[in-house]
């Protein structure tokens, strides 16, 4: 029973944080009540098998803790302002008592596990199987609630003339072809750059590369570039390329290139690494050149890695808004470009400029549909390294 209320605290706690609602006073304290008259029982039930009570110490600590718990709480007014610490907000009671509902229920949880197995090893493992399990639960309650609500709010806008019509009324009619096609554009066009380069680079790094001065400052570089915001490789791109090439698909997907390129190198090089060495040397045992050896030995069974880390780059640069707003993408009066040179809509930057008409005109089901498009276009991507991994997977 220990273990029931505990879960069901945590559930409850989790649920109305989620869901901005407070369960009422009288349920906390009922709740907290029952869960310290389990935990007593708990107690004596354990001394009286076990005989140990130092082990019981935390647990008598805890279950006085709870008693107090639903005397105290339920007393709390319902918002607890800090006006006089100068912050114009305040503590709402219904998410104060919903973080104590989950910790309060994990530890319940945690020793109800240890009176359950007697205190031994196997408690300590399932208490925190519990607590991975739930940690999972709360990564992914979010992720399926964004997607879910994209996809309610978007799909109805999902139609013919959405994908095959531009966008007119500042978004409120129309649909995104131009967007999309430029989007893809700069998918394929950052692929074409990125991959060669990522992955010559890594094969570089992991293989001919001997160490000293000149590789590690290489590998800062790659890891300072991967962590630069992106609006600096916007600004940089507007800086330096687009004094050459003006605001085309070619700035476009250069800027790209520099983005996803330390993901892709990165990628590529744990992958190459992955692969032992003495598979390497068996090549070179049967007479195998070295660029034979990374050929047909090494990138083969690296290539899932590999694919990884170049879809992920580009899932990036599908879905990057603030690299191409100044480098490569007009709103209204471009179309499909009929070169590199020429300026494109994009599908980020499309949903960015819907969101800014938001209030004025009617552009909220346009705005939902391009938000599914999009998230389709990155999860799809992701979705295609998941099956290409699994398909050319080695196992050594």
């Amino acid at each position: 029973m220990t273990l029931l209320v505990s879960i069901v605290l945590v559930a409850i706690g989790f649920c109305s944080s989620v869901l901005s609602l407070y369960i009422g006073d009288l349920a906390v304290r009922i709740l907290f009540i029952i869960l310290g008259i389990l935990l007593v029982l708990s107690i004596y039930c354990s001394y009286v098998k076990i005989k140990k009570g130092k082990k019981l110490v935390g647990m008598i600590i805890f279950a006085v803790v709870v008693l107090v718990l639903g005397v105290v709480v339920p007393l709390f007014p319902p918002a607890y302002g800090l006006r006089q610490f100068d912050i114009d907000a305040s503590i709402l009671k219904f998410l104060f008592v919903s973080i104590l509902f989950v910790i309060v229920g994990i530890l319940g949880v945690t020793y109800s596990m240890k009176t359950l197995y007697n205190f031994t090893s196997k408690a300590n493992q399932s208490a925190a199987y519990f607590v991975l399990i739930f940690s999972i639960i709360m990564i992914l309650y979010p992720l399926a609630l964004i997607i879910g609500n994209i996809i309610v709010n978007g799909i109805g806008g999902i139609t013919w003339e959405f994908l095959t019509q531009d966008v007119s009324r500042h978004g409120s009619k129309g649909g995104v072809y131009p967007a999309l096609i430029g989007t893809l554009m700069i998918i394929v066009g950052t692929t074409a750059i990125a991959l060669p380069l990522g992955i010559g680079s890594a094969i570089y790094l992991s293989e001919y590369a001997k160490g000293g001065p000149i590789v590690r400052i290489i590998r800062v570089s790659v890891d300072i570039l991967q962590g630069v915001p992106s609006i600096v490789h916007g600004l940089f791109g507007l800086a330096f390329f687009v004094p050459l090439f003006g605001i085309s698909v070619l700035t476009g997907v250069l800027i790209m290139s520099f983005l996803t390129l330390p993901i892709i190198i990165r990628a590529s090089e744990e992958a190459i690494r992955a692969v032992p060495q003495s598979i390497r040397e068996g090549s070179y045992a049967l007479g195998a050149t070295k660029w034979q050896t990374i050929r047909r030995v090494v990138i083969p069974p690296s290539l899932p890695g590999i694919i990884t880390g170049g879809v992920l780059g580009l899932g990036r640069a599908a879905g990057e808004t603030a690299p191409i707003m100044f480098t490569a993408v007009y709103f209204i009066g471009a179309g499909v470009p009929d070169s590199l040179f020429d300026p494109i809509q994009a599908l980020p930057t499309h949903l960015l400029q819907l969101t800014f008409y938001m209030g004025a005109y009617p552009v909220e089901q346009n705005a939902w549909a391009t938000a599914l498009l999009l998230l389709g276009i990155v999860l799809g991507l992701n979705a295609a390294s998941i099956l290409i991994r699994e398909k050319f997977r080695v196992e050594f």
